[in-house]
C-alpha cells in the first residue's frame, strides 16, 4: 500500500511539471521508436569522417498504454541533394513486444545524411527518430595542424521536474580538440577541419593577422543530471596563432537540450566561456 501511495506521488508531481508537448505526446499514445546508443553504433547528430562505416541500432516497441500492434517500419538515408541512398522495411520478429534492427551503410562521398526511422502501429499511429550525420573529406593542412585541449566554463538552467530545478556552474573539462588549417583564399579565409571530442567539422574561418574567427559550427555534449542529457552547442572560437608553434582559443557556446522523463520533459540551457591552447604538430 506504502509502494502504491509513494508510486502515484511521483506520478502527479511528473504530471505536474510536464511540459504541454509531453503531455501530448503521452496521450498520442505513440509506439516507440529510437536510435540505440550503444558502442559501435551511431545514436545521435554527429560528424564522420569519409570512408568510415555509418552502423545503427534502432529499438521499436508497441505503446506501452495503447498496446497496439506495430504494422510497418521502414529505415533510409537520405544525402544532401534529397537522394534516399537506403531505404529498408525490415519485418519484425514480434510484432507485440520489443524488436532491434541493426543497420550498415558507407557512403560513397562527402554529403550530409539525415537517417530516418519510422514506425506505424495497427492504430494508425506514427513516429519518427532523425539524426543528422556530416560525412566529412578532412582538408590538406597546408598551414599545419594544432591539436590539445579545450574548456568550457559554463552554467546550466532548467524547468522544474519533479521538484528539481537546476541553476548551477557546470565546466566541461578536457575536451579533445585539433584543427588542420588549409589554404587561404583571396577573401582572407581559411578552410579548415575541427575534430572536437572525435567528432570531425570542416568550416572556414577568417584570418587577419595571426588571429582565426571560426565559422560558428556545433558542439553535441552529453552531460548527467536526472538522467543523461544531450546538450547542442554553438561554439563561437577564436584562435590566435603564437609564435607559429601555439594557438590560444577563446570564445563563447551557448545551447540546449531536452529529454523525457516519464510524461515530462527536462529542458537545460547553457551558457559559456571556450578556453585552451592548442601545440602545433611537427611537419
Amino acid at each position: 500500500m506504502k509502494k502504491l501511495i509513494f508510486g502515484l506521488i511521483i506520478g502527479m508531481m511528473f504530471f505536474a511539471s510536464c511540459t504541454q508537448e509531453a503531455l501530448d505526446d503521452f496521450l498520442a499514445q505513440k509506439p516507440v521508436v529510437e536510435f540505440v546508443s550503444e558502442e559501435g553504433f551511431i545514436s545521435g547528430n554527429t560528424g564522420v569522417y569519409v570512408g568510415e562505416e555509418l552502423n545503427f541500432k534502432v529499438k521499436v516497441a508497441p505503446n506501452a498504454s495503447s498496446a497496439s500492434e506495430l504494422a510497418h517500419f521502414d529505415f533510409s538515408i537520405t544525402d544532401l541533394d534529397g537522394t534516399t541512398v537506403v531505404n529498408q522495411d525490415p519485418e519484425f520478429t514480434d510484432p507485440t513486444g520489443e524488436n532491434f534492427f541493426t543497420f550498415s551503410y558507407t557512403p560513397s562521398k562527402a554529403s550530409t545524411y539525415t537517417v530516418t526511422a519510422t514506425l506505424t502501429d495497427k492504430a494508425g499511429k506514427v513516429n519518427i527518430a532523425t539524426i543528422v550525420i556530416d560525412y566529412v573529406e578532412p582538408i590538406i593542412a597546408e598551414l599545419g595542424t594544432y591539436s590539445g585541449k579545450m574548456t568550457i566554463n559554463g552554467h546550466i538552467t532548467s524547468n522544474e521536474v519533479a521538484g528539481q530545478v537546476y541553476d548551477e556552474d557546470l565546466d566541461i573539462e578536457d575536451i579533445a580538440f585539433s584543427v588542420m588549417l588549409g589554404a587561404i583564399n583571396e577573401e582572407g579565409r581559411v578552410s579548415a577541419t575541427l575534430e572536437i571530442d572525435g567528432t570531425p567539422v570542416t568550416l572556414y574561418g577568417t584570418k587577419t593577422g595571426n588571429t582565426i574567427v571560426f565559422d560558428e559550427f556545433h558542439f553535441h555534449k552529453t552531460i548527467t543530471l536526472l538522467v543523461d542529457i544531450t546538450l547542442d552547442l554553438a561554439m563561437n572560437v577564436t584562435g590566435v596563432m603564437e609564435d607559429n608553434d601555439t594557438m590560444t582559443l577563446s570564445g563563447t557556446a551557448s545551447g540546449f537540450g531536452k529529454t523525457q522523463i516519464a510524461v515530462a520533459i527536462l529542458e537545460v540551457d547553457m551558457t559559456g566561456n571556450v578556453n585552451g591552447t592548442l601545440v602545433k604538430k611537427a611537419e
